[in-house]
């Protein structure tokens, strides 16, 4: 367990902790940062990940399939403990992105890329699409409308380019296109590129000034996100029959704390 939390967990913990260092000396803006990682980073990181992806189509299906019942199952108990707060409709959106979205990307990727090598991160790669598909979708759907009408909210899932990373990878599988190196390669560098910087910015904002408020609700999301989850996860996995490297990868990433974009 002690070389776990330090070969794993601790790398990528450091890295946070020197860019949070970094924001408090500097005071750097993160927002144009971020917006680099959102529109530039991301999308090149799930392209060329799905492009490159070996894992059979069968069993990245079945990892698919639990991880829709695992934010399904997860919705589920936000709404009820959100019911049972008395959350206002803003509130309980706020809720359910809070508890159903974990930090697949920038937190999840580097661990399970320490723990379980490139293998690993293959599965880590599917699960971050999908859940940057969910979370730029579903996500900015429920978001939306706490403000907006349900045609409104479905305007700003398009506005989002992961989306489009996703369209575009699959046109280059299904249609077999052979990349020329010249095209391909700059959008791998920026891929190579997207970790390490989400790092930054995660570490970047936890720097920024936090307060605590609502602790009732603030508590019930955290033991949602971070305690039930993963044994929802784990029930998913079984149902739909992962093998024991895809099953860790799905529990793992389902005991993350709240995805960063929330």
């Amino acid at each position: 367990m002690l070389d776990v939390f330090v070969n794993v967990i601790m790398p990528v913990f450091l890295v946070a902790i020197i860019a949070a260092g970094f924001q408090r000396w500097r005071k750097i803006p993160v927002g144009p940062v971020s917006q680099v990682t959102l529109y530039l980073l991301t999308p090149s990181l799930i392209f060329t990940s799905l492009v490159q992806q070996k894992i059979p189509a069968s069993a990245s299906f079945r990892i698919v399939g639990a991880l829709l019942m695992t934010t399904a199952l997860v919705m589920v108990t936000s709404v009820v403990v959100s019911k049972v707060l008395r959350h206002d409709r803003a509130m309980r959106g706020a809720f359910m992105l809070s508890t159903a979205f974990p930090n697949a990307g920038n937190l999840a990727l580097p661990v399970l890329l320490l723990a379980f090598g490139e293998e690993g991160l293959a599965v880590g790669v599917i699960v971050f699409v999908t859940e940057a598909i969910m979370g730029q979708s579903l996500g900015v759907f429920i978001a939306a409308g706490s403000q907006m009408n349900r045609m409104e909210s479905l305007k700003q899932v398009f506005k989002l380019p992961a989306i489009y990373g996703i369209i575009a990878a699959l046109l280059v599988r299904l249609l077999g296109i052979e990349l020329p190196f010249v095209i391909f390669q700059p959008v791998k560098l920026l891929s190579q590129a997207a970790i390490p910087i989400m790092l930054v910015v995660l570490g970047c904002q936890l720097a920024g000034e936090l307060r605590l408020e609502g602790l009732v609700s603030l508590a019930a999301a955290i033991l949602v996100r971070l305690v039930v989850s993963a044994p929802l996860a784990y029930g998913a996995t079984l149902l739909f029959g992962l093998d024991a490297l895809s099953q860790s990868v799905v529990v793992i990433v389902y005991a993350m704390p709240v995805a960063v974009f929330t």
